[in-house]
C-alpha cells in the first residue's frame, strides 16, 4: 500500500510493561508490513521507555534496571531490522528519578509532531492497531479533505465496553454481548479488557469488504490506538498541562471546551483493534506488589496518591475554579510518608 499522508505512531512504555512489549512490536510489524517500502518514509515510530521509579520501585530480586534497558534496546533493534532502514524509529529513556509519565508523553507527542505529520497515532503497550489502519485513515482522509473537515479524531472499533454509552465504539459483531464487570471479566474474549491474538484480530477484519464509518459529536475517547488529525492539535486541542494522569479524559474535556458542537469523532465500526487492558503481563517486577493484570485498586499507595491528585485536577478543569496540583505537590506527599 502507498501512503499519501504522513504519520507518527507514538508509544510510552513503562519498565513494568516490558513483558508485553514484544507482542506490541509484533503488532506494529503486522501493521507496517502492509506498506510499500517507499511509503515507509511517511511513517515515524516514536518510543519512550520509562525507567522512573518515583511511583513504583523495581524488584531487583527479580530483574535489574540494566536487564530491563537491555531487553528494551534489543527488542526495539530487532523490530527496526525487520522493517528496514526506510522506517525512522526514535527512542529515548526516562531516568529513574524523573517525574514524567504516560500523560506527559502523549501531550509532548501531540505538540512536537503536529507540524511534522498529518496524523498522530497513539500506541499503547497492551494494544494492537488493526492491520488495515492506514487504509482506514487514508479512505477517511479522502472524504474529509473533500468535505473540508480537518479537525477530528478517529477510533477503531473495540469489543464490548462497560455501559451502553460506549456502544458507538463497539464493533458491530460485539454489540449484543452483555458486559460483565467482575473479577473474571478480563478473561472473556468478547470483552475489551481481555487478550486477543493478532491472528484472531486479522481474521475478524479480513471479512470486511468496505469500511463502515459513523461519527459522534460528543467525545467518547479510549486512548489506545486513537488517531488525531494534526489540525485538531494545531487548533489547540491537547492534554492540558495540569493533568498528571487521565490523558483521554483530559483530551475529551478540551475537545468539548474548544470545539463544542463542531467536534467530530469518526469510528470505523467494522475494523477491530485490540486493547487488552488486563493483559497478564501488564504490571511486572513491581516491588511489594503482586498485580500482573494491573487492577487499579491493587496498585501501591504511591499510585493511589498520584491518582487522587490527578482527580483533583480533573475536577478543577471541569469547574474552572481552584488551584491545580503539580508534581512538586506529589513529591511532598511522598516525602511526608
Amino acid at each position: 500500500m502507498k501512503l499519501s499522508k504522513k504519520y507518527v505512531i507514538g508509544t510510552h512504555v513503562m519498565w513494568f510493561e516490558i513483558g508485553m512489549y514484544e507482542d506490541f512490536l509484533n503488532g506494529l510489524v503486522n501493521l507496517l508490513t502492509n506498506i510499500d517500502e517507499d511509503s515507509l518514509y511517511n511513517v515515524q515510530v516514536d518510543i519512550c521507555f520509562n525507567m522512573s521509579e518515583v511511583i513504583e520501585k523495581i524488584d531487583t530480586d527479580e530483574i535489574t534496571p540494566e536487564q530491563l534497558k537491555f531487553k528494551f534496546e534489543e527488542l526495539t533493534d530487532i523490530f527496526h531490522i525487520k522493517l528496514g532502514a526506510s522506517l525512522k524509529v526514535t527512542k529515548r529513556i526516562i531516568k529513574k528519578d524523573e517525574c514524567y509519565f504516560h500523560t506527559d508523553y502523549r501531550r509532548d507527542l501531540n505538540y512536537n509532531y503536529c507540524k511534522k505529520v498529518d496524523y498522530v497515532m497513539w500506541g499503547e503497550t497492551d494494544s494492537f492497531f488493526p492491520k488495515e489502519a492506514f487504509q482506514v485513515i487514508e479512505t477517511l482522509a479522502k472524504y474529509t479533505d473533500e468535505q473540508n473537515i480537518h479537525k477530528y479524531l478517529l477510533s477503531f472499533a473495540d469489543r464490548k465496553m462497560w455501559d451502553a454509552s460506549w456502544d458507538p465504539l463497539v464493533h458491530i459483531d460485539y454489540r449484543d454481548v452483555v458486559f460483565v464487570d467482575d473479577d473474571k471479566g478480563h478473561l472473556n474474549p468478547n470483552q475489551a479488557k481481555s487478550q486477543l491474538s493478532i491472528e484472531t484480530m486479522n481474521e475478524i477484519n479480513a471479512k470486511v469488504d468496505e469500511f463502515d464509518f459513523s461519527y459522534v459529536q460528543q467525545p467518547k475517547i479510549s486512548g489506545a490506538c486513537l488517531v488525531l488529525s494534526a489540525d485538531l492539535i494545531k487548533f489547540g486541542v491537547n492534554i492540558p498541562s495540569c493533568l498528571l494522569y487521565n490523558d483521554d479524559e483530559g483530551l475529551s474535556i478540551m475537545c468539548e471546551k474548544l470545539l463544542g458542537q463542531n467536534f467530530m469523532q469518526f469510528i470505523c465500526q467494522n475494523i477491530l483493534h485490540v486493547h487488552a487492558r488486563r493483559h497478564p503481563q501488564k504490571r511486572m517486577y513491581v516491588k511489594d506488589e503482586d498485580n500482573p493484570h494491573s487492577f487499579i485498586d491493587k496498585k501501591n499507595n504511591n499510585f493511589q496518591e498520584y491518582l487522587l491528585l490527578s482527580k483533583h485536577n480533573i475536577s478543577i478543569l471541569h469547574l474552572g475554579k481552584g488551584k491545580f496540583k503539580e508534581y512538586e505537590d506529589f513529591k511532598k506527599v511522598l516525602e511526608s510518608k
